[in-house]
């Protein structure tokens, strides 16, 4: 039996490995959700909203993570309107 073991990072603001990170994971929050509103109900049925927050934050750390948590909905709401404004302070709290 082999044994296999998971590298967790943890990265200070100080490094942009920190920045790059985050930003390949908001365009990822943002792309996903894009794709799979292409599938009928797909949207609906799976919300890939935090996926890449949630995987960002596991691996890298929770800078990387709260980064990216910031960041995609603010981006995704400059790019396609979504979330609405007046939802945008909630979802930022909740993310």
């Amino acid at each position: 039996m082999t044994e296999s073991s998971v590298r967790l990072y943890q990265y200070g603001y100080n490094e942009t490995k920190t920045y790059l990170l985050a930003v390949a994971f908001v365009i990822g929050n943002v792309a996903l959700p894009q794709l799979f509103h292409t599938i009928p109900q797909g949207g609906m049925i799976w919300l890939p909203i935090y996926f890449f927050t949630l995987i960002g934050a596991f691996k890298y750390g929770w800078r990387v993570g709260l980064l990216t948590a910031i960041a995609s909905p603010i981006v995704n709401h400059q790019l396609f309107g979504m979330p609405m404004a007046a939802a945008l302070p909630a979802i930022l709290t909740k993310s």
